[in-house]
């Protein structure tokens, strides 16, 4: 008895063919796939072995990859395809994790509910995009702002783009999360070094040398990375602490003022934990430690607790990727500036507090000496406790 095997594909499967021994008379290949656009759709084209050609229409959109982004964090790099889509006569641009590509669930949250893959499709839309567009510009984006090396000197790089030995470089890309997308640097003109250096130095007179030199030092200490304390500004409401911490966040970035700072005590340790590994180099306000006395306080003093340790220790929390692997840690590698109204508690950290005697505050410095916009005319007035912080090991 003689039997012959065939391979029947259903709708909307690759067309493969399973390897076969020799001898079975079976052909190498029963039909060739190809994508083409026709019109404002995607159509799959099979060609049969008969000759003739077969039109599937695959999805009711044209969509293609412009530009394939690689992200380095500094510890590990990941993908990022930007894709332009056609969906009824309009134009849509969207970025796509690669790790989320193939399973084209973005397309219905990306391109919204007019873009439809048709019933069995799914796979063949996707490689339609990809056969469909042609070649791809690569696109190097840096996720993190402090010192990197990519050609033959350092570079520091901020939220507008990279400062190097010759000024501001016009093709570094930077993307950081939106709480630091305010660290942008503008290099002075030559004639306004010596003014802006002034400038810097007047925050010394805002309060007490006790006071005003461990928060200066701070902010020319960040840039240079690998800190293992920080600094916690403490004091009741109205001692303007968040104001003087603002001072030294703006030698960073203008724009962060007293009500526009990049952290905030109300965020969630993997937040916090985050914004510290990615604000490399450069200082990091944490605003408004305040503990109410309720139930909630149990969480707030785990947050900091976390914090703290993990920038005193140059440790972060280990994670697990998919299939067991074992992803790398995003320890803090900023110098963190926080403030509240009163002390993180737990003896190891109180242990590791060095109390400074309440100064008074200079608050017509405090508007002379900054952009922070307070109109008002400004008096003395008593100004909070400064406590550097130095973590165990």
């Amino acid at each position: 008895m003689k039997f012959r095997m065939i391979w029947v594909g259903s709708e909307g499967e690759p067309d493969h063919q399973p390897s076969l021994p020799q001898g079975t008379g079976a052909p190498d290949s029963l039909s060739r796939v190809r994508y083409e656009q026709r019109g404002t759709e995607m159509v799959r084209r099979d060609e049969l072995p008969n000759g003739r050609v077969k039109f599937t229409p695959i999805a009711n959109f044209t969509a293609r990859i412009v530009n394939d982004i690689v992200c380095d964090d500094d510890t590990e790099l990941r993908r990022d395809f930007c894709i332009e889509a056609n969906v009824a006569g309009q134009r849509v641009t969207c970025v796509v994790p690669a790790a989320e590509f193939s399973r084209m669930n973005w397309v219905p949250h990306q391109l919204g509910p007019q873009a439809i893959i048709y019933p069995g499709q799914q796979q063949h839309v996707r490689a339609a995009v990809q056969s469909l567009s042609g070649p791809i510009q690569q696109e190097r984006v840096f996720t993190y702002l402090g010192w990197t090396k990519p050609g033959q000197n350092w570079v520091y790089m901020h939220a507008g783009g990279a400062v190097g030995p010759s000024g501001t470089l016009a093709h570094s890309q930077v993307r950081v999360p939106a709480p630091l997308q305010h660290y942008r640097m503008c290099p002075p003109a030559d004639s306004d070094r010596a003014k802006a250096v002034r400038s810097s130095l007047s925050f010394l007179s805002v309060a007490p040398d006790r006071i005003s030199l461990p928060l200066f030092a701070a902010v020319y200490r960040a840039p240079l990375g690998g800190a293992d304390f920080s600094l916690f500004l403490t004091g009741r409401t109205g001692t303007f602490k968040t104001a003087l911490a603002a001072l030294c966040q703006q030698h960073f970035g203008a724009a962060m003022d007293a009500t526009c700072l990049p952290a905030h005590f109300a965020s969630t340790a993997n937040a916090l934990e985050e914004l510290a590994f990615c604000a490399k180099d450069a200082l990091l306000v944490v605003d408004d430690f305040a503990p109410t006395g309720g139930v909630g306080d149990g969480a707030l003093y785990a947050v900091a607790e976390r914090l703290f340790r993990a920038s005193g220790n140059h440790q972060g929390r280990g994670r697990m990727h998919g299939h067991r692997h074992l992803g790398d840690s995003r320890p803090p590698r900023s110098l963190i500036l926080a403030t509240g109204e009163e002390v993180p508690r737990g003896h190891s950290l109180r242990a590791r507090l060095s109390q400074v005697r309440r100064g008074r505050l200079d608050r017509a410095f405090l508007t002379a000496g900054t952009s922070t916009g307070l109109a008002e005319p400004m008096t003395r007035a008593p100004f909070p406790e400064v406590r550097p912080r130095r973590s165990a090991k």
